[in-house]
């Protein structure tokens, strides 16, 4: 049974049970990777590591998600190892999507992105590159979907006083790249490139070199895309508590007046 599925109540959150259940299985499951230093038949917990560290970028990484994929079709135990492979995303997504939340609707947060990463497996088409990325990108949208719902939920504050202001947080960035996505400010991929490189702090580097795309082109990408996003909030096009909006601008050198 995958940690999504089960209540933990044992003090550790939906993650922390997952990884514990990796841990335990992990080195059972085996897949066999080539091309890096890590070659060879190797467990679920060592391709964990080498793909953090490998240079080969997504191809690699593809290789080991469209196997690891077809077997967790199949096998829970291998669900269980994807969750874990996945661990370092879901939990830089979960810390993004939880942030200023309390501990409660923290563990309804991480269940979600658990829940998110097993329906994206077994829909996801495992011929598709950047497998890892997308997977995470859809379980992080299901826990900001998880978030909304906690945030728009009624306190005690809220039925005392209905002129409060509820509680949704409209200063968060990646709300505002959502908002921006549905409003056709940006595509995405856009919004997901401005916040692994803005908000998380990856590299243009690194990220262009998963793209298998130039630095170059990859940073003209990001300029027009923070351009458009930056117009937009000036104009009223989408809304932005100027914190929010200052988050973004300020990292992409523009001022919002």
């Amino acid at each position: 049974m995958v940690a999504s599925d089960q209540t933990v109540g044992n003090g550790r959150s939906p993650l922390q049970e997952a990884e514990r259940q990796f841990q335990r299985l992990g080195d059972q499951l085996r897949v066999v990777m080539d091309g890096c230093d890590c070659a060879g038949e190797v467990s679920l917990v060592q391709a964990r590591s080498c793909l953090l560290g490998s240079s080969r970028g997504a191809r690699q990484r593809d290789v080991v998600w469209c196997e690891v994929i077809r077997r967790a079709r199949m096998h829970e135990e291998w669900m269980v190892g994807a969750i874990g492979l996945a661990m370092p995303g879901l939990r830089m997504s979960a810390r993004r999507v939880c942030r200023g939340l309390a501990p409660a609707a923290v563990d309804d947060v991480e269940s979600a992105i658990l829940a998110g990463f097993v329906t994206a497996m077994r829909q996801i088409n495992p011929e598709w590159t950047r497998l890892a990325w997308r997977l995470r990108s859809r379980a992080q949208r299901a826990g900001f979907q998880e978030r909304r719902r906690e945030t728009r939920q009624p306190t005690v504050n809220d039925q005392v006083s209905e002129s409060a202001a509820p509680p949704i947080p409209w200063g968060h960035p990646d709300l505002l790249l959502a908002e921006a996505v549905r409003a056709g400010v940006l595509h995405r991929g856009d919004a997901q490139l401005i916040a692994e490189s803005r908000l998380e702090k990856a590299t243009l580097v690194a990220i262009a070199a998963d793209l298998d795309v130039s630095y170059k082109t990859l940073h003209k990408r990001r300029e027009r895309a923070e351009a458009r996003l930056v117009a937009a909030i000036a104009d009223g096009s989408i809304s932005a508590r100027s914190s929010t909006a200052a988050t973004i601008a300020d990292a992409a050198g523009y001022r919002t007046g």
